[in-house]
């Protein structure tokens, strides 16, 4: 080979290799703006996550609250286990007595002071 082949070989294969440095550049280039995209949108569901637990918590503790104070009232209310359930005739006089007519119309019985 002559010295003009092998200064032609060696021009061809730096021009290949600049354009391959070219676009390896542009391909990084790229790449770090879709990192970049990645990485803010990883920012973004981190920050949900984060909003999301604190409301969860929040849920939580509103839930254990609710549940406390049921059990308060349902252990103030086991006192009062004597409280029966009405029969037809008790509604029926119960809903009269709602609807304002008076005693003369229910026919209520009278009560003595034992049953009381």
């Amino acid at each position: 080979m002559t010295t003009i082949e092998n200064t032609r070989l060696l021009l061809m294969r730096v021009q290949k290799a600049v354009g391959l440095i070219k676009h390896l550049r542009e391909e990084n280039k790229e790449l770090q703006t879709r990192f970049m995209l990645v990485e803010n949108h990883n920012k973004e569901l981190q920050d949900l996550y984060d909003k999301l637990s604190t409301d969860q918590a929040a849920i939580d503790q509103a839930i254990a609250s609710a549940l406390d104070e049921l059990d308060t009232t349902l252990g103030d209310l086991e006192g009062f286990e004597d409280f029966g359930t009405l029969d037809s005739q008790e509604l029926s006089e119960a809903e009269d007595f709602s609807a304002g007519l008076d005693a003369e119309d229910m026919d209520i019985e009278t009560f003595e002071d034992e049953d009381l």
